[in-house]
């Protein structure tokens, strides 16, 4: 016993590849590596794609929902919320900690939008010593979501440390970061202009003046290289690879490739293809005049003409190189253009804002690699084709009513957000437009079976806590308004109910 080394037997159990402690820059990496994950998730709700299947997806024809959806939802921002707690736990300096505080903002607001009341002051203590937090309200969220990011962008400091490298966004940029900061705050301030206008207006002055995204550089987007395994970039169920058919019996919707019809919208080209046969090979047809949409819960079985109708152009499914982006310039315009509308900013003009949202809408496809084996077009849209589209394709309606300008504004950020389908659904709900008709059975009709009566819906059920945490969630559901009846799956009733800024 007296032979014995204590420092050797003590460490005897200690793995050497791993560590017992937090790298806040690993961390990092990882939670802005974590942003994404909801992504597509709702593409056919907001009538990109169609199908002819039956339930192949969730919302395309508001049939049913998957049952884990809400779980999901839970787990990965909880996770990455959770992530975001244990880097501020670490004694850094002041910008490690404002972005910590920015991410995390950006985590929750995906998970109240999406349900409603959610664990928010106790849910850093729920994961680690509270195991039953209260649901606070998304009032009191989103004021405190707000109050966040005034701090944490006011807080950044360019002649402080970043986390340099581990930020894959921006390699630690503070400017950069401040125009992330204040674009986040402009969404949340405008999600809040039909409940609460007052406070909506209050921190969109602060976000405007403060400094939101406006230059093409200012994009934040993960970029992966042609080795790297891309999982969420963009959707493989979407890939025909040259063949009529596809996983999930989808093609892009009529709806989306109308829109670009009517408008002469030069995306059309970048986007969209028809797989014609040629022989015993297939080539891609990217004319205007031959793309054609499926109407969304219109067909049930396999139609005879499925061929012909568009799909996603292999620049856009390329799953190596497919940028994600979180957060644009564009949508910083068309939220700048919104606040002008309402007569809270000053600063520029409605079609200024517009036109410059446009603009750099159309020259992010640049960030898609090129496919030449597959696709014949360019992702760099010219120039000329930007600016003949703001000039006889889809100029802004200068002296059109307030609702058709607000139409317009929001049918820009269903085009420019395409791929971030969380987003659209929430400034769907929140403004009503682009007018999407979920009633396409037989003419007028909803989809067979449908349990929301054709309608879509305007939350996500909550994951099942009645064995965990059932007191607070089903007070929060009471609170709220929804079902209490254990009896009902998931909750499947309270699709239809609306969280508490949705008033439109």
């Amino acid at each position: 016993m007296v032979s014995c080394n204590s420092d050797v037997l003590t460490n005897l159990n200690n793995d050497p590849n791993k560590i017992d402690y937090v790298i806040p820059s690993y961390l990092f990496t990882q939670i802005e590596l974590g942003m994404p994950q909801t992504r597509g998730q709702l593409h056919q709700g907001m009538q990109y794609v169609a199908t002819y299947k039956d339930v192949p997806d969730i919302g395309g024809k508001q049939f049913d929902y998957i049952p884990g959806f809400g779980f999901t939802i839970y787990s990965t921002q909880f996770n990455a919320i959770k992530q975001c707690m244990d880097a501020l736990k670490m004694p850094e300096d002041v910008n490690k900690i404002a972005l910590c505080r920015i991410v995390r903002v950006y985590g929750y607001h995906t998970l109240t939008d999406a349900t409603g009341d959610v664990p928010y002051f106790e849910a850093s203590l729920a994961l680690n010593d509270v195991l039953k937090p209260k649901y606070d309200t998304q009032q009191a969220i989103y004021m405190d979501m707000l109050k966040e990011l005034d701090e944490a962008a006011a807080s950044l400091n360019p002649a402080m440390p970043t986390f340099a490298g581990a930020d894959v966004f921006y390699a630690g940029d503070i400017p950069k970061w401040k125009k992330f900061a204040y674009t986040l705050m402009l969404r949340l301030a405008m999600r809040l202009s039909e409940k609460d206008p007052e406070t909506a207006k209050k921190y969109a002055l602060i976000a405007i003046n403060g400094g939101v995204m406006s230059e093409t550089g200012d994009i934040a987007y993960l970029k992966y290289s042609a080795t790297a395994t891309n999982p969420r970039a963009p959707y493989t169920e979407y890939q025909a690879t040259q063949d009529p058919d596809n996983a999930q019996g989808q093609k892009l919707s009529s709806t989306l490739i109308n829109q670009f019809k009517t408008t002469r919208d030069p995306r059309i080209y970048v986007l969209s293809v028809v797989w014609t046969k040629v022989g015993s090979a297939y080539v891609p047809d990217t004319t205007m005049a031959s793309q054609k949409g499926m109407v969304p819960g219109s067909i049930l079985g396999y139609p005879a003409d499925f061929p012909t109708y568009s799909e996603y152009s292999p620049i856009w499914w390329n799953r190596e190189t497919s940028p994600l982006i979180i957060l644009s310039p564009a949508e910083a315009q068309l939220l700048v253009a919104e606040a002008v509308l309402k007569g809270w900013y000053t600063g520029t003009s409605e079609k200024a804002a517009y036109d410059l949202a446009v603009t750099r809408a159309m020259q992010q496809w640049a960030l898609w690699p090129n496919v030449p084996s597959l696709s014949p077009n360019s992702s760099t849209i010219p120039a000329g084709a930007i600016a003949a589209y703001l000039a006889t394709g889809y100029p802004y309606k200068t002296n059109g009513t307030v609702a058709e300008r607000q139409e317009q504004i929001s049918t820009q950020k269903w085009l420019s957000l395409l791929g971030d389908d969380h987003e659209v659904w929430s400034n769907w709900r929140r403004t009503g437009f682009p007018k999407f008709n979920f009633k396409n059975w037989e003419g007028s009709k909803p989809y067979p079976g449908s349990v929301t009566g054709g309608e879509m819906f305007r939350r996500l059920p909550y994951p099942d806590e009645r064995a965990t945490n059932n007191d607070n969630q089903q007070e929060a559901l009471k609170r709220q308004g929804f079902p209490l009846d254990p009896s009902v799956k998931a909750q499947s009733d309270a699709l239809l109910g609306r969280v508490w800024w949705d008033k439109k």
